[in-house]
């Protein structure tokens, strides 16, 4: 079961400190602690204390900045990955670091490693410690490790507090980063509905709605007459992953396909019961595949000959692949829905066999979660929703189950993993990721 949802609370302590040269700095000087419920973010082991503390003493103005700035995108981009990544070497990874890891809001502070991002279903807060001896130079090292499902309106009235009382301690000094602040929390606070749908698209996307840099004037008018709804399932797949760059040439796409073969949204399957979804994308995906397999009548060690003979029997109507090229930029790899009592999958096939069939299966899932609204998107995201399809995709080709039992019959080396591979019809990879999830480790020898 994941984390009991909480709330992201900054508890803000005034301190008077008549050394800090920077006027702005010594107005929103406090002893500030970091919490989500009863976990303490900001525990930190002081060298000169030899013991820990909770609070940390910085002025609060940085931080709230950095709130302000990146306020749409820590509530709404998806994670650039299966994890946060620990070592950033990707310019990518960094500017997705740089908006939504606390200690990016100023090198110059101790502040904790905490991530704040939404994984396509909920509000997530994630921290990590520091390794013992990582910062020699440092009075010490945060101690406190985690990962809580947030609950979104308390998290966001939270913050806004924060702020707002950061705002109110620097109002009336004469100084550009005062200003700057004080308009773009005003921008924010008097966004209407309208305006918040607008603001939430971008978010996705990882862009501040307030940058011109970022987010030019065609753009904008674009995601305004496009996605009238940022919640519509197949808007909401595509913006966790095109880009700027791309989103026009890719929504022009999927548009023209879904007129010519007139795909409508697909609703769930009658004779599929879904798992419950309070839990993890990889546990839920891995249900929902056993159940598929249940309801198809296939062992659950028995390798499965094609996802369009299974997804039949559980969907309750035939299911087909459709292959569609040149799909522009990145990232979307099929569009799933209902075309003349058929489920299809749109889009680019795969050359190797075992990359269609986990295309196929994530396309399936799709098709057995769907939704009434839209038609659904197969695409690259880690988003809790494609998170999940690669889960069940995983599981419905090469069972953990039917893995694990002939990985006992003989040591797991290269030559095993390549033969069930043949055996399963999937990648290696998929085969690696299976056993190493089951707590099966890969022999080099």
């Amino acid at each position: 079961m994941p984390p009991v949802s909480k709330s992201l609370l900054f508890e803000f302590d005034p301190i008077n400190q008549p050394a800090a040269p920077d006027p702005v700095e010594r107005a929103t000087w406090c002893a500030l602690r970091i919490r989500v419920g009863d976990r303490c973010v900001s525990t930190f082991w002081d060298k000169d204390l030899r013991g820990n503390r909770e609070n940390l003493y910085v002025p609060a103005f940085p931080i709230a900045a950095w709130i302000v700035e990146n306020w749409w995108v820590l509530l709404n981009e998806r994670p650039p990955g299966e994890t946060i990544p620990a070592v950033v070497d990707e310019t990518a990874q960094f500017e997705w670091t740089r908006r939504h890891c606390l200690r990016a809001a100023d090198s110059s502070l101790m502040l904790p490693a905490l991530y704040v991002y939404h994984d396509g279903r909920d509000l997530t807060a994630e921290w990590r410690s520091d390794a013992p001896g990582a910062m020699p130079h440092m009075p010490g090292e945060f101690s406190s490790d985690g990962r809580n499902v947030l609950e979104a309106t308390a998290t966001r009235v939270s913050l806004a507090q924060f702020v707002a009382t950061v705002v109110d301690r620097v109002r009336g000094l004469s100084d550009r980063r005062v200003e700057e602040l004080d308009q773009h929390w005003r921008a924010i606070q008097s966004a209407d509905a309208e305006e918040e749908r607008f603001c939430i698209l971008a978010g996705r996307m990882g862009i501040d709605p307030y940058d011109a840099e970022t987010l030019d004037v065609q753009l904008a008018r674009f995601l305004e007459t496009a996605f009238p709804d940022p919640d519509l399932p197949i808007v909401r797949d595509l913006t966790e992953v095109t880009t700027r760059g791309s989103i026009r040439e890719q929504w022009a796409w999927l548009e023209s396909i879904r007129d010519e073969l007139n795909i409508l949204p697909n609703e769930r399957a009658p004779a599929f019961t879904s798992p419950t979804q309070q839990q993890t994308p990889s546990r839920f995906g891995y249900q929902a595949a056993r159940e598929a397999r249940r309801i198809a009548g296939l062992a659950m060690d028995s390798p499965l000959d094609s996802v369009e003979g299974i997804a039949r029997p559980v969907l309750g109507r035939k299911f087909r692949i459709v292959a569609r090229n040149h799909v522009p930029g990145r990232g979307v790899q099929s569009m799933v829905g209902v075309r003349d009592g058929e489920v299809v999958a749109v889009g680019p096939q795969p050359q190797r066999q075992g990359n269609q069939r986990f295309r196929a299966a994530r396309g399936f899932y799709h098709a057995l979660t769907g939704n009434s609204q839209s038609p659904r998107l197969v695409t690259s995201a880690y988003s809790w929703d494609q998170k999940a399809s690669r889960a069940f995709a995983a599981e419905l080709l090469a069972p953990q189950s039917a893995l694990r039992d002939r990985a006992l019959a003989s040591p797991v080396d290269r030559e095993t993993v390549e033969a069930l591979s043949n055996e399963f019809a999937v990648s290696e990879r998929v085969i690696e990721n299976q056993l190493e999830n089951a707590g099966i480790s890969l022999s080099c020898e």
